[in-house]
C-alpha cells in the first residue's frame, strides 16, 4: 500500500507540474460558476416577480438546466485530457521499461496512477461541494440528501471515466490518440445499451454495459446497489485489462492465451453485473427529503399484501399506433416504469404477447395509419405484413386474430396496447392514457393491484329516463368521468367497477358502493321509487344530481332524505360569463367548482340525518324565481331571494351497522364531459374526493407526499452578484496565479 501511495503522490506532482491540471480546474470552476449563479439569478428574479418555485434544490441541481445535469453532460470532455498521458507518456519516453524491470508490481503501478486520478477527480467534486454548501445555506430548507446523492453519483462516474482513460493510455504511446480513443470508448458505453435489444439474454447484458443514465438516479436522489456495483465492476474491468496489458509486455504469451485471459475477465465482470442487476438482489437508498423516489406509504402497504406471484401481461398489437412502446427493443425501458414496484413485490412477473388485429379508433381515418402507409384495400393480415416489413419486424412473432381471440378478448379494449394484472385468479387492467405521459403512474398501478386484494367498489348509474349517460360522449354526459378508457382519472382507471342500471328491468345489487341518479328527464315511476326506497332503507349509498327545472321530478324522491330543491335558478351577475354560471364555493378551503346552471337546496331537519353543506352559492348572487331570460341583463326582482344557498349537501346516518352516505346536488353539470374536459375550477378534485368518500377511502388512492418547503432563496440580487464575482473571477484568478507560480518555480529548479 505504501508503494501505491508513493506512486499516486508522484503522479499527482507530475500532473500539477503541467499546465493541463491547472487549466482543467480553472475551466471547470468557471463553467460551474457561470451555470450555478446564472440559475440563482433567474430563480431570484422569478421569486421576486411572485412566481412560485417549489423544490428549488431539485431545480438548481439535478433538473434539466441544473448544475449537476450540466456537469454530467460535460464531464467526459475533461477526463481524457488528464488520463491521456498516464501510461502513453511512460511508453513514449521509454521509462516504461524501467517500470517493468523495477521491483514494483505492475498492479501497484496501475493502482497508484489510478489513485492519483481519483484524487484529482475528488478535487473536481470538492469544487461542486462548494456550490452545494452555498445552496444548503442559501436555499430555505434545502434537500441536503438529494445534493449528497448527486455528488456521490458524479464522483463514481469520474472514477469510472478515469479507469477507462488509464487503460486507453496503456494501449498507445501517443497522448492524442489515447484521448481520442477514450472518448470513443465513452461513446460506445453510452450507446451499447441499444445493441441487441431484440434478443432476450443479449438485451440484459448490453443494457447492463450501458453507462448512459447510470448516474441519473443518483443525481435525483436514489442510490441503488446495481448502479454502484456497475461503476465498481467497470472500474475493475478496465483496471484489470490495464494490468494484463502491461503483464503481457513483461512476459510474452501466445495470442490465444492473451485472448483467453481478456475474455475470461470480461465474462466474469459481465456475469457479476448481470446477477447484481437482478431486481431481487437490488437494494435502494432514497436520499430525498420526501422520499419521492420511493413508493408512498399507502402503496407500500398495498405491495406488502401481495404474497406470491403477481403477473403483468402486456398485449401488444402490431396495428396499434403505440406499437413502439411494446416492442422487444423497448423492453428494458418499459420494465423501468415498474422499477419501484419491483423493489417491494419480489414475485412480480412480466410477460409480453404479440398479435395483430384491427384496432377500434374513435377518430379512425380509413385507409391511413400513423405509419404513413397507404393501407387502402388491404385486409387485416395484409396490413400487418406491410407494417411489419416497413418496421423491419418478423411477422411470425405476431399472433393472427384467430389465435389471440382464443387467449383473450381484447375487443373491449379496442385492441389497443393494454396490460392485465393477475393475482390468484383475479385480473385487473392497466391502459395507456391520453396526454403527454401515456403510461400508468404509481396511482393507477397501485389501484390495479389493490383491486386484486379486495372487492372493487361498484358504481351504478341509473338509466332508462334520459339520465346523464356514461356511454355517450356528448357535452352533458358522464362518459369522461366514468368509463373513458383513455382518461387516466376515469373511475374505471382508479379502481372502480362502473355499470349501467335500468331500474325498469333490473334489480339494485346489494354490493353497490353508490347508486347514482343523474338528472332524469322523467319522474321516477312507482317501480323505480320502490326499488330506490328499499335500497335506501337497507343503508345503501346514493348520489342524486338535479338541474333547475327538474324540481318537480326529483322532489318526491328527495323527500325521503328530508331535502327539497328550491324553485328557481341561482344566478350571479358577470360581465364575462353567463349569469347562470355559478362558481360554487367549497365550504372546506378556498377552492371553487364551476356549476353552469344550479338550483338551491333546502334541508328540513327531522333528526334522521346528519347534514354537511359541501358547496354553497356566491354571496353576490341570488335565487331567481319564475322564467329567466339568460340572454338579457338580469336584475334583482320582487320574488327573488338574496343570500348564500347550499348547492351540494352530504348526509350521513348509522344504519345496519354501517354509515350510510348520501349526496344531493342542485347541479348535474359539474362532472359532465364539458366541465372536466375544459376545467374552470377544482371540479375533478371534488369528483375524486366525492367517490373516495363513497368508497370509504378505498379509491382513488392517495399518493400525495409532504410538500417541499425549499421554495425561497435567502440571498438578494446584490449578494448573488458578489458571490458570482468571487467564484467566477477572484478564485479562478488565484488558481491561475498559484499554478503559474508553481510551474515557474519548477522550471527554475
Amino acid at each position: 500500500m505504501k508503494k501505491i501511495l508513493k506512486i499516486a503522490k508522484l503522479e499527482l506532482s507530475v500532473l500539477f507540474y503541467s499546465p493541463v491540471a491547472w487549466l482543467v480546474l480553472v475551466i471547470f470552476m468557471v463553467q460551474c460558476s457561470m451555470h450555478f449563479f446564472s440559475l440563482y439569478q433567474s430563480m431570484q428574479e422569478g421569486l421576486s416577480a411572485g412566481i412560485s418555485i417549489n423544490n428549488l434544490t431539485y431545480s438548481v441541481f439535478p433538473d434539466q438546466p441544473g448544475l449537476f445535469e450540466d456537469v454530467l453532460q460535460n464531464l467526459y470532455l475533461y477526463i481524457p485530457l488528464l488520463t491521456m498521458g498516464l501510461m502513453s507518456r511512460e511508453t513514449s519516453s521509454g521509462s516504461i521499461k524501467l517500470l517493468l524491470s523495477s521491483p514494483v508490481k505492475i498492479r501497484e503501478i496501475i493502482l497508484g496512477k489510478y489513485l492519483a486520478m481519483v484524487g484529482y477527480g475528488f478535487l473536481l467534486i470538492i469544487i461542486l461541494a462548494i456550490y452545494s454548501v452555498i445552496a444548503i445555506f442559501t436555499i430555505k430548507d434545502a434537500d441536503t440528501g438529494l445534493i449528497i446523492s448527486g455528488l456521490i453519483g458524479l464522483f463514481l462516474l469520474t472514477c469510472t471515466y478515469a479507469a477507462i482513460g488509464l487503460f486507453m493510455s496503456s494501449l498507445t504511446s501517443y497522448q492524442v490518440v489515447a484521448a481520442i480513443s477514450t472518448l470513443a470508448v465513452f461513446a460506445v458505453l453510452r450507446f451499447v445499451g441499444s445493441v441487441g435489444q431484440e434478443i432476450n439474454f443479449l438485451r440484459d447484458l448490453t443494457y447492463f454495459l450501458s453507462i448512459s443514465g447510470r448516474a441519473d438516479d443518483m443525481l435525483k436522489g436514489l442510490i441503488s446497489t446495481k448502479d454502484v456495483l456497475y461503476f465498481i465492476l467497470i472500474i475493475l474491468l478496465f483496471l484489470s485489462l490495464c494490468i494484463m496489458r502491461l503483464q503481457n509486455g513483461r512476459k510474452r504469451s501466445s495470442l490465444m492465451v492473451q485472448t483467453g485471459k481478456y475474455t475470461a475477465i470480461a465474462g466474469v465482470i459481465l456475469m457479476l453485473g448481470y446477477i447484481s442487476s437482478r431486481a431481487a438482489l437490488t437494494g435502494y437508498l432514497d436520499m430525498t427529503a420526501t422520499k419521492k423516489r420511493t413508493l408512498t406509504r399507502e402503496t407500500q402497504a398495498i405491495a406488502r399484501q401481495v404474497d406470491g406471484a403477481l403477473k403483468i401481461t402486456t398485449y401488444v398489437n402490431l396495428l396499434d399506433d403505440n406499437i413502439y412502446f411494446g416492442l422487444p427493443a423497448a423492453r428494458n425501458t418499459d420494465l423501468q416504469r415498474f422499477e419501484q414496484f419491483r423493489r417491494f413485490i419480489p414475485g412480480l412477473i412480466f410477460d409480453y404477447i404479440y398479435y395483430y388485429d384491427d384496432p377500434v379508433k374513435e377518430d379512425y381515418v380509413p385507409g391511413m395509419s400513423s405509419y404513413q402507409l397507404d393501407l387502402n384495400g388491404l385486409n387485416t393480415q395484409q396490413k400487418a405484413e406491410k407494417i411489419a416489413e416497413n418496421m423491419g419486424l418478423d411477422i411470425d412473432m405476431f399472433m393472427p386474430p384467430s389465435a389471440i381471440h382464443k387467449i383473450a378478448d381484447l375487443t373491449q379494449e379496442n385492441n389497443n396496447i393494454v396490460r392485465t394484472v393477475e393475482y390468484k385468479g383475479r385480473k385487473s387492467v392497466l391502459r395507456l392514457y391520453n396526454g403527454f405521459d401515456q403510461f400508468p403512474s404509481e396511482r393507477e398501478i397501485a389501484a390495479a393491484i389493490k383491486r386484486l386484494l379486495m372487492p372493487a367498489p361498484k358504481v351504478a348509474f341509473i338509466t332508462g329516463d334520459n339520465e346523464r349517460s356514461i356511454t355517450k360522449k356528448g357535452d352533458r354526459n358522464y362518459h369522461m368521468m366514468a368509463v373513458m378508457k383513455r382518461n387516466r382519472i376515469a373511475l374505471i382507471n382508479q379502481g372502480f367497477d362502473v355499470i349501467d342500471l335500468n331500474l325498469h328491468t333490473q334489480e339494485i345489487p346489494d354490493s353497490l358502493s353508490v347508486l347514482i341518479l343523474g338528472d332524469p328527464a322523467i319522474e321516477p315511476d312507482s317501480v323505480e321509487m320502490k326499488k330506490i326506497t328499499a335500497y335506501l332503507d337497507k343503508g345503501g349509498n346514493m348520489f342524486i344530481a338535479g338541474e333547475p327545472g327538474r324540481q318537480q321530478l326529483l322532489n318526491p324522491l328527495l323527500r325521503l332524505m328530508d331535502i327539497q330543491m328550491k324553485e328557481g335558478i341561482l344566478v350571479t351577475p358577470s360581465k364575462d360569463d353567463a349569469p347562470d354560471l355559478m362558481y360554487g364555493q367549497l365550504t372546506q378551503g378556498d377552492a371553487v367548482i364551476a356549476m353552469p346552471g344550479a338550483a338551491a337546496l333546502e334541508y328540513m331537519d327531522h333528526g334522521r340525518f346528519a347534514v354537511d353543506t359541501q358547496v354553497v352559492s356566491a354571496a353576490t348572487g341570488w335565487n331567481k324565481s319564475g322564467k329567466v331570460d339568460l340572454s338579457a341583463a338580469l336584475s334583482y326582482q320582487p320574488g327573488d331571494q338574496k343570500g348564500v344557498f347550499p348547492i351540494i349537501l352530504a348526509l350521513t346516518r348509522k344504519l345496519n351497522n354501517k354509515e350510510q352516505r348520501i349526496v344531493v346536488s342542485g347541479d348535474a353539470d359539474f362532472m359532465s364531459n364539458t366541465e372536466l374536459a375544459h376545467p374552470r375550477g377544482f371540479n375533478q378534485v371534488f369528483v375524486n374526493e366525492l367517490f373516495k368518500w363513497f368508497s370509504y377511502g378505498a379509491f382513488p388512492l392517495d399518493i400525495s407526499r409532504p410538500a417541499m418547503t425549499d421554495d425561497s432563496l435567502l440571498l438578494n440580487r446584490k449578494q448573488i452578484a458578489g458571490l458570482k464575482l468571487l467564484f467566477l473571477d477572484i478564485v479562478p484568478g488565484l488558481l491561475i496565479a498559484l499554478g503559474a507560480f508553481i510551474l515557474i518555480r519548477r522550471k527554475r529548479n
